[in-house]
């Protein structure tokens, strides 16, 4: 009998072949002669493809990763980091990861990915914020740093190498308040843990009861406010469930030197994804995908720094 696979029509051809070669790769896979049956592809990455394989009948999440990401991204980096929470059973299981190109194959979890919506529920937010003190306090060393800071500063570096100049409007403004931010932590430097960096609310998985992480391509240790921070704004929370998430976390009212930190990181979270989408269209992604998100990321940047106590926050950093 001739065994066929049932193919996503959406999912691009030669994708296929990448997606077979992987699982080609994994003894886990080769020893059993296991069969591949179904790839469907999976809605929501903005650089990398993602598919839910169907392997002797288990599901699998396989992720080809998009060209030009090793340029800026640090995969043996990842490798680590998810590798630790995984074995803390905040990610899913990994059972193949390429260093040289980032894609991946891991377990498939079951459940419902989170979006905007879902975390407008102080249950989520709640349980969000015991997966951050969860890993922020285990005493695990992640491997690189992810600083926002210098990492802003070189993807300006590389928008400069590759002679992008069409830059958002009031780019000098935000700058020059990013630059007296640089001097603050210089002078103060936060204390580091490991960090995700990158909570988008699809890459939160709720089953049943419990709530996963996935995604650990922008992970290192960091300050713990830039995760807070980017859960925070990724989500749109009004004052009040910001509340909510952020004195479960602290586990009570913040300190002013606290709520500064979270509302600099906001600042510099924005920031540092402004530059870049810019940087994804330099390196040829197209420009009416990237140009309105960065576009919109920038001009809330411009909004925290117009706060009236920006300048105050900056200076509780100093300390």
């Amino acid at each position: 009998m001739q065994e066929q696979i049932i193919l996503d029509s959406s999912m691009k051809l030669d994708h296929v072949g990448r997606i077979l070669s992987m699982i080609s790769k994994v003894p886990y896979f080769t020893e059993k002669n296991a069969r591949v049956s179904q790839i469907e592809y999976l809605l929501g990455g903005l650089t990398n493809s993602n598919y839910k394989v169907t392997i002797d009948g288990k599901a699998y999440a396989i992720r080809v990763a998009g060209d030009g990401t090793t340029e800026y991204l640090n995969r043996p980096a990842e490798k680590h980091n998810a590798s630790l929470m995984s074995d803390m059973d905040i990610n899913a299981k990994i059972f193949y990861y390429d260093e040289t190109t980032g894609n991946q194959i891991c377990s498939f979890i079951e459940g419902k990915t989170m979006h905007i919506p879902d975390f407008q529920d102080e249950k989520a937010l709640k349980m969000a914020a015991q997966i951050f003190k969860k890993y922020h306090y285990s005493g695990l060393e992640f491997m690189d740093h992810f600083d926002p800071i210098r990492i802003t500063d070189e993807y300006n570096a590389l928008l400069a190498k590759k002679d992008f100049k069409e830059f958002f409007e009031g780019f000098d403004k935000v700058r020059e308040k990013f630059e007296a931010i640089k001097e603050a932590f210089e002078k103060n430097p936060p204390k580091l843990a490991p960090c995700h960096n990158d909570p988008l609310p699809e890459n939160y998985i709720l089953n049943g009861e419990k709530m996963y992480l996935i995604d650990w391509e922008y992970s290192g240790m960091c300050d713990p406010s830039f995760d807070l921070a980017a859960l925070i704004i990724e989500n749109n929370l009004t004052p009040e469930l910001e509340k909510v998430f952020l004195e479960e976390y602290f586990g009570g009212e913040l300190t002013m030197k606290q709520y500064g930190q979270v509302v600099i990181n906001k600042f510099l979270c924005d920031a540092l994804w402004s530059i870049w989408a810019l940087l994804q269209i330099a390196t040829g992604k197209p420009y009416e995908d990237y140009w309105p998100y960065g576009l919109n990321r920038f001009h809330r940047a411009l909004g925290f720094m117009n706060d009236e106590n920006f300048d105050n926050y900056i200076e509780a950093i100093k300390g």
